[in-house]
Order: structure tokens, then C-alpha cells, then sequence
């Protein structure tokens, strides 16, 4: 299969793309009192929360920072709640640590029962017609679907990837059958290829505990009228008092750059941001995302990345890309 990065902008208008994560977790939530207990810890309102319908709120610091992002779904007698890559156990160790003496919950680590794969693409919808004809488009949906004899669950998302949770077991067999519908597997690095491109925020990038979520473009998982969770109060001065005074933007480099450089404005030594993704683009070239204080974020700005007398000029952008 050809995966380079050419082939990822050449007849794209019916490629669908798939990318198994191999750090992906998954944290189980019981009890009576489970709904109150996930209300209280993050940003967005559980009350949405429905059997068929998933939803994505994030975990935060006192100081409203970003611990993690959860993707909730509704399993019945439990919610199930997928993690960033990579932060399963250290989120799973917090949650347990927030449980008061007289909460019914418990919060466990059922990792080992899912396999994560996002898939995505401009023919995505197409795609999905070929495993079940009763599908729906609306985002945030969950759907059944049956792939190489195996149940799965598709957890539609309108932002870059839909989810396929699918049984640890039958990884392979359900990775053949996306092959041999045409489906094409990505490698890290392509997959970061597109990611960048789509201007997606990602664990250990910009969705970090430097930032809150308002200033990593996740206002839409912040509740403005449900009760209180930790960190409301900092996240509520910010939107209250015009306080979001960062952004997360796009960067197109005219020389190579490192993830972690300092920004700067050409004229000032006063740094403004950080450069906290890069990506070689077959489309766009050398890009960036970068989280960047106002009025420096605002689209056309230049700024130098790196040692500010020889770094990199670049400048600040849109996303996605385009």
C-alpha cells in the first residue's frame, strides 16, 4: 500500500484513511452517583449525555488547565470514557484520587477490551454505506456497525476523525477488513501529517496543563450554564472578563523550526508563544501550530521562531490549513 506522503493529496475526494491507536485508553465509570461525580470533575454539561449520543468534555486542573479530554459514551449501567493517547492510567489514578467517602463510583481501567481506530476522510460517509445502510451523519452519534463478523462501535465526530471502538481481540481481523474495502492505513508520521493540516490539537502537544481549554479551541466543551466542576472558576473569569488572551493558530515557516521554540515579534525580545506541533506538508510545506498570545495571533502577523536573531520567520495563520 502506498502511504507516502504524496499519495495522501492525489485523488483524495473518496480516500478513506484509518490509524489504530496503540496507547489508546479507556476508563470504565459505575455507580449510582456516577453522573454527579463526572459532572463535578469536567467542563461540559454529562446531562447531554445519552445512550446514543457521545460526548466530549474535558478534565481540569483548579487552575482550569487541561488534564485530559474525555470521550464519554453512555454503556447503561456505567459510562465508558475514552482518554487522550497515552494518559489512560494517569487519568484513571486522578479520578480515583477525586472520590469523596460517600460517593457510589468507581472508576477502573477497561483498556484491554477496546481497540482504538480513527477513521477519516472526504469519503468517509460513502465508506460507512458499505458496513450498514442505516447510518446517520449527525455528529456526535454512536452506531453499531459489523465489520469481518465482529460488532463495532462508531462514534461519529464531525472534527478530523470519527472513533471505531472495536474488540481487542478482532484488531486484525477488522483492520483486514478496512484494507480490503479500500480503506488505507496510516503511519504516525502521516497521520501527524494530517493532523497538523486539520489543525486538531493532540495530547502532549497543545492539550497540556500549560493551557486551558478555551485557549486550545475547545469552548465548545465548556458548559456555561450547568453547576459547578473544578477549575469553573478560572475558566469562567476567563470568558467573563475577556481573559482567553491566547489562541491556538496556525504557523507557515520560511525555514525549519523546532517544536518547543520560543516566539517572538521580529522587533521586541518579549516572547509571545510557542511553536507546539510542526509538520513537513505535501500541500502547505513546513507548518506549525502554535499557541500565541493576542494581538500576536491575529492572522498575517510575522513573528521569529527560535533564537531571535537568526530563527525562523514565520507567519501566523488560520486553521485549518488551507
Amino acid at each position: 500500500m502506498d502511504n507516502n506522503e504524496k499519495s495522501l493529496t492525489e485523488n483524495s475526494a473518496d480516500r478513506t484513511f484509518y490509524y489504530p491507536h496503540e496507547d489508546g485508553g479507556f476508563l470504565r465509570i459505575s455507580g449510582e452517583d456516577r453522573h454527579t461525580f463526572l459532572q463535578r470533575q469536567t467542563t461540559n454539561d454529562i446531562d447531554l449525555l445519552s445512550p446514543n449520543r457521545s460526548l466530549v468534555t474535558v478534565l481540569t486542573s483548579p487552575a482550569g488547565r487541561i488534564l485530559d479530554v474525555l470521550w464519554v459514551i453512555d454503556e447503561g449501567e456505567s459510562f465508558g470514557a475514552i482518554t487522550l493517547p497515552g494518559k489512560g492510567q494517569e487519568t484513571l489514578n486522578f479520578l480515583q484520587s477525586r472520590i469523596f467517602f460517600m460517593d457510589k463510583v468507581t472508576v477502573e481501567d477497561a483498556s484491554q477490551e477496546h481497540a482504538q481506530i480513527d477513521l477519516f476522510g472526504v469519503g468517509i460517509d460513502e465508506f460507512l454505506m458499505k458496513f450498514s445502510r442505516d447510518h446517520s451523519s449527525i455528529e456526535d452519534d454512536i452506531l453499531k456497525l459489523k465489520i469481518s463478523g465482529s460488532e463495532v462501535t462508531l462514534l461519529k465526530k464531525k472534527e478530523f476523525a470519527h472513533r471505531l471502538l472495536v474488540p481487542q481481540d478482532a484488531i486484525e481481523k477488522i483492520l483486514e477488513g478496512l484494507d480490503k474495502q479500500g480503506a488505507e492505513s496510516l503511519t504516525p508520521d502521516r497521520y501527524e501529517i494530517l493532523r497538523v493540516e486539520a489543525g486538531l490539537p493532540a495530547a502532549m502537544h497543545e492539550l497540556t496543563e500549560d493551557y486551558t481549554p478555551l485557549e486550545t479551541g475547545f469552548d465548545w466543551a465548556v458548559s456555561d450554564n450547568k453547576g459547578c466542576y473544578t477549575g469553573q472558576e478560572v475558566i469562567a473569569r476567563q470568558v467573563n472578563y475577556d481573559k482567553v488572551t491566547r489562541k491556538l493558530v496556525g504557523l507557515k515557516l520560511s525555514q525549519a523550526a523546532q517544536i518547543g521554540d520560543t516566539l517572538y515579534p521580529p522587533d521586541s525580545q518579549q516572547p509571545v508563544g510557542k511553536v507546539t506541533s510542526i509538520a513537513n506538508s505535501p500541500r502547505y510545506g513546513q507548518v506549525a501550530l502554535a499557541i500565541i498570545k493576542r494581538p500576536f495571533y491575529e492572522t498575517g502577523n510575522e513573528l521569529v521562531a527560535g533564537e531571535k536573531e537568526k530563527g525562523a520567520l514565520i507567519r501566523t495563520t488560520e486553521l485549518p490549513f488551507s
